[in-house]
C-alpha cells in the first residue's frame, strides 16, 4: 500500500508541529514509532530490517534523526533503507550552519548525515532550522523559574526560529517535493536577538525578576560533564555554545518567509503565548 508521506520523528518539538500542520491541509500521511503504536508504522533507526518495512511503498519521506553518540550511523540506516524500499524524494530536517569537514563537532555532524542523503540518488530537499524559541519552554523552563539562566553564549545576536515556522515550511515541501528537489533552505527568525535579550523579554513576559548569565565555556563543559553526558554530546552541546558566543548563528534567511508565505512570528509574539511557562 502506498504512502504518500509518511514522518519520522512525529512526537518531538518539530515533527509533533509538522503532524498539527499535516492534519490541518488535509494530508495524507503515516507516522513511524519505534514502539508498536496503532496507526503508525512500526520503525527503529537502529534496526535497518524494520525501517526497510515502514519505508515500502513511501513516496516522501521526513527524515528527522535524534542527537546521539551514533546519530550518522542511524542516518546511514535509513538512508540505505530509503534507497532499498524505493522511496522517492526525502526531505530531511538538518541544521542551520551544516558543513562537512566544519570545525564545529555539530555542524560536521549534520554536514555529514546531509551527504549521505546527497549522495543517495534519491531526490531530495534539505531544511536547516536555526536554534528553536520554544527551547525556552521544553528545556529551560525550570532555570528561568529559579530567577537565572547561565550560559557562555556572550552578547551575539541568535535568530532563533518559531518551531511552528520549521513545521509549516516542512508541509509545503512535503506536500510538493518536486518543486523543492535539490533545494537547501535555512529557516530562521526575522530577528537576531542575543540570549541576553532573550532572557529580558521572557522576564518582562512573565513579570517575574530573571536573569541571564554569561558563564565561561569551561564552567558549562564541566557542568554538562557531571550529568553523565557521554563525550561525544559534550562536544556537541559545547559547539552550539561555541557557534552563538562567536555570532555565527546571527545570520537571517528569507526561507521561512519564502515557503510559508508570511513573515517568521517574532520572540516577542512567542514569549507573549508561552509566558506562563516561566511564571
Amino acid at each position: 500500500m502506498a504512502t504518500p508521506i509518511l514522518v519520522t520523528g512525529a512526537s518531538g518539538t518539530i515533527g509533533s508541529e509538522l503532524v498539527k500542520v499535516l492534519k490541518a491541509r488535509g494530508a495524507e500521511f503515516a507516522v513511524m514509532s519505534s514502539r508498536p503504536a496503532s496507526g503508525k508504522l512500526l520503525g527503529d533507526f537502529a534496526n535497518p530490517a524494520s525501517l526497510r518495512e515502514a519505508f515500502a511503498g513511501v513516496q516522501t519521506l521526513f527524515l528527522l534523526f535524534p542527537l546521539t553518540p551514533d546519530s550518522f550511523e542511524l542516518a546511514r540506516n535509513a538512508v540505505e533503507a530509503a534507497k532499498a524500499a524505493g522511496v522517492k524524494h526525502i526531505v530531511r530536517s538538518s541544521g542551520a550552519g551544516a558543513q562537512t569537514g566544519s570545525s564545529v563537532a555539530l555542524a560536521d555532524l549534520q554536514g555529514r548525515i546531509d551527504a549521505l542523503i546527497e549522495q543517495s540518488g534519491i531526490p531530495f530537499t534539505l531544511l536547516r532550522p536555526a536554534g528553536f524559541m520554544q527551547n525556552w519552554v521544553n528545556f529551560y523552563a525550570a532555570q528561568l523559574k529559579a530567577g537565572v539562566y547561565a550560559a557562555p553564549h556572550g552578547t551575539a545576536g541568535v535568530s532563533v526560529v518559531d518551531v511552528r515556522d520549521i513545521a509549516e515550511a516542512a508541509a509545503t515541501v512535503l506536500l510538493d517535493p518536486a518543486a523543492h528537489a535539490g533545494q537547501a533552505y535555512t529557516l530562521t527568525g526575522g530577528e537576531a536577538l542575543s540570549t541576553g535579550a532573550q532572557v529580558a523579554a521572557i522576564a518582562e513576559a512573565a513579570g517575574r525578576a530573571i536573569r541571564y548569565e554569561d558563564i565561561p565555556e569551561a564552567e558549562a563543559q564541566a557542568q554538562l560533564k557531571s550529568w553523565g553526558l557521554p563525550d561525544v554530546m559534550v562536544g556537541y552541546f559545547m559547539s552550539l555554545n561555541h557557534i552563538y558566543k562567536q555570532g555565527w548563528a546571527s545570520g537571517i534567511s528569507p526561507d521561512v518567509q519564502r515557503l510559508t508565505g508570511h513573515a517568521p512570528r517574532t520572540f516577542a509574539t512567542f514569549v507573549a503565548e508561552h509566558a506562563d511557562a516561566w511564571r
